[in-house]
């Protein structure tokens, strides 16, 4: 939950070759919005460096507070470009997003 660190793993990441940099809620506590405002900074800095075209953002919910959808399609609100998840929800604990429904 610290967007400034998140950022600067990103950027650091993609500088180092990385194709893809995924966002994760693996506790499944976030908000929506949380998830949409963190995605979209690191899709600014990566645009920032000139790297957005060399790697994408993505996201990963996990499902305890019934949110992984809804914070998966604010990822992509926030400018990610892939989501991870599972059919019917199935993983870990609580599952992941289901993506018969993203």
């Amino acid at each position: 939950a610290n967007e400034a660190f998140a950022v600067q793993v990103a950027v650091a990441a993609a500088k180092a070759g990385a194709s893809h940099v995924v966002l994760c809620d693996t506790n499944g506590g976030s908000m929506p919005w949380v998830c949409e405002a963190g995605t979209a900074a690191v899709v600014r800095a990566l645009s920032a460096e000139g790297l957005d075209k060399k790697c994408r953002v993505g996201t990963h919910a996990h499902n305890d507070t019934s949110l992984a959808v809804a914070n998966s399609l604010a990822g992509v609100r926030g400018g990610a470009r892939m989501v991870q998840g599972c059919v019917n929800g199935y993983g870990e604990r609580t599952g992941n997003a289901d993506l018969l429904v993203v």
